[in-house]
């Protein structure tokens, strides 16, 4: 991609119709008990329930990762509420990272991303029929999975970075036992020597329509980094969740 076709992505992002969203810091308690902060970005003026979408971030980092990305604001222009939150042992929120179990164990980060949900619901501004999931590593892990068991009740979801087997193991089930619908998968094409984007593919291969799946070309970017990469991606997204929200 040529500096121009950045430029004009980054302009057509600034032109895009401003909306007015309320963003404020959040907390919610998991069913273990571990504290999870967030921020709630709320656009200004829309009486009725709205659809939303949860951002989760990769192992490591936090929820600046995304509330720092164009992509975060921009749903809230297309009238969608957007929560990022903190991981357990991340950032602001509670409890600790264990990287030898966080990543795989059913009974700690899906307890975050289900409070999440719950919290949302409880807003009274959200329509429960309608709620995405934008993830990068194990939050892709935590997107795929939770399109894979209905009583998280996401709809649809966008997941980077994914890992086959994280995913079952979240899960808490082995690979036979879950399937899924509605994801767009993406990955680096060259990350990992090109195991991440076998493994989006194996993830895509069990996904029903609707489906999606991108390789980003000369990328070895991990999570939020690919979109350094392709810049319009962003955008990509955008039109996903527009599409199947």
């Amino acid at each position: 991609m040529s500096v121009n076709q950045k430029l004009l992505i980054g302009v057509l992002f600034l032109w895009a119709p401003v909306v007015v969203a309320a963003e404020q810091p959040v907390s919610f308690i998991t069913d273990d008990n571990i504290s999870i902060a967030a921020v709630l970005s709320m656009p200004v003026g829309n009486g009725d329930k709205s659809p939303a979408v949860i951002f989760i971030h990769q192992g490591g980092s936090d929820k600046n990762e995304w509330t720092r990305q164009p992509l975060f604001k921009a749903v809230n222009r297309e009238g969608m509420i957007a929560l990022a939150y903190d991981v357990r042992g991340h950032g602001d929120s509670g409890g600790e990272a264990d990287f030898s179990t966080l990543f795989d164990d059913p009974k700690q980060a899906p307890l975050d991303l289900k409070a999440a949900i719950d919290y949302l619901i409880a807003t009274n501004r959200v329509d429960e029929t309608r709620i995405a999931i934008v993830g990068a590593s194990i939050g892709s892990n935590l997107a795929v999975m939770a399109m894979g068991k209905p009583d998280y009740g996401v709809k649809t979801a966008v997941a980077i970075s994914g890992k086959t087997s994280a995913v079952y193991n979240l899960a808490g089930v082995r690979n036979s036992e879950l399937s899924f619908a509605s994801i767009y998968h993406i990955a680096s094409a060259d990350e990992q020597n090109g195991l991440r984007a076998k493994w989006a593919e194996e993830l895509f291969e069990r996904t029903k329509s609707p489906r999606k799946i991108e390789f980003v070309e000369n990328s070895n970017g991990h999570g939020v980094a690919i979109f350094d990469d392709d810049p319009g991606l962003a955008d990509r997204i955008l039109a996903w969740l527009k599409e199947t929200l």
